[in-house]
């Protein structure tokens, strides 16, 4: 392999090492053979640099699955079958590597898990007991806008409780591992709600509706609850508007759009670390210039460091790897203040809670 692709290749490495290992058995072991195919690596490094994460090839082939190609990728992708999912997979991006081809010069990853909306769930009831006032929700890198849709599912929290409809199709577990956080038997009240995204997803569409499906990692439990968080989303016939546009562009009109008398919860998940530090600065910025006349808190779930409010904090390690911070700044009259509420899972699988 040249330089650049060995290069890649321990990107590949990388990716199961510390995203896949004791999470998706699946993922971890296709990574570690894509490491080592030169010819797979030249096909990700003839792509733009947003496709060279491991999660863009491993979500187009998962999309030609789910468009219904006939392959035992499938069988092994749905659990039916226990053969080596590697050389499936390989044979799959050598057969249809035109395919897959044109997935990678034009689609980017989209994780909306709507499971991390059991993480953000006490988040919002802890920011509705801070307040008099009903919320107004900015979800920033909202993708399809289903987190926006987080009052409508229900969480189990176990000896904790529970919060949301306890008829609602999307069921999601979430295992408290530390702390008490608040639960509520249900969110606060959301006058509002809207999102943005660079490019959001279409739930319309069939085409976009299957890459978001196709960016879910097959053997995590999260197929299920997505498809279902999609159907309710397209059942109900409201989803909430997400904008388009980079953030920093668009938040202004955004905010200004809201109705008075509610606090404005602005929230990123997984989402900040992809805006350059220089945004980042910019993105805090305008917040503490918006702030001024109403109260703004920015609730984020984001991987160690990404936030610099919380850069310090010692992140709790559980049972994998995927250990986030869960924190909120508070900005009001040009002046902010933060609260680290907790450590939390990048899907919502479980949560640490920290905060009084």
């Amino acid at each position: 392999m040249s330089d650049s692709t060995s290069e890649l290749g321990k990107l590949w490495e990388w990716f199961a090492d510390e995203q896949c290992r004791g999470y998706s058995p699946l993922y971890e072991r296709i990574c570690r053979a894509v490491a080592t195919q030169g010819e797979l690596l030249e096909l990700v490094q003839g792509a733009p640099p947003a496709a060279h994460m491991p999660t863009v090839l491993l979500g187009a082939v998962h999309y030609l699955l789910l468009a219904g190609l006939e392959h035992p990728l499938a069988d092994v992708y749905s659990g039916s079958s226990d053969r080596d999912p590697a050389p499936l997979f390989v044979e799959v991006c050598r057969e249809h590597r035109d395919q897959i081809g044109v997935l990678l010069a034009t689609r980017h990853t989209q994780t909306n898990d709507c499971g991390r909306s059991a993480v953000i769930g006490p988040a919002l009831t802890w920011l509705g007991r801070q307040c008099d006032e009903p919320l107004a929700l900015v979800d920033v890198g909202a993708s399809a806008g289903l987190t926006l849709l987080c009052d409508r599912y229900r969480f189990d929290y176990g000896r904790h409780g529970t919060t949301g409809p306890h008829d609602s199709p999307v069921r999601i577990d979430c295992r408290v591992v530390g702390g008490d956080p608040p639960i509520a038997a249900h969110l606060p009240a959301l006058v509002d709600r809207v999102g943005v995204d660079r490019d959001p997803v279409d739930l319309a569409d069939p085409d976009d509706a299957r890459w978001l499906l196709a960016c879910v990692w097959p053997d995590t439990g999260r197929l299920e609850r997505t498809a279902a968080a999609i159907a309710l989303a397209l059942a109900q016939g409201d989803l909430p508007p997400v904008v388009e546009g980079y953030a920093n562009d668009v938040l202004p009109a955004v905010l200004g759009q809201l109705p008075g008398g509610a606090t404005v919860a602005v929230l990123t998940t997984w989402a900040f670390a992809y805006f350059s530090i220089e945004d980042r600065h910019r993105f805090t910025e305008l917040l503490t210039s918006e702030s001024h006349g109403r109260r703004i808190t920015w609730l984020s779930a984001e991987g160690t460091g990404t936030v610099e409010a919380f850069a310090g904090a010692a992140v709790a390690h559980h049972d994998d790897s995927m250990s986030s911070v869960l924190g909120a700044v508070t900005f009001e009259d040009g002046a902010a203040r933060a609260q680290l509420l907790g450590f939390v899972h990048q899907h919502g699988n479980w949560i640490d809670w920290r905060a009084p």
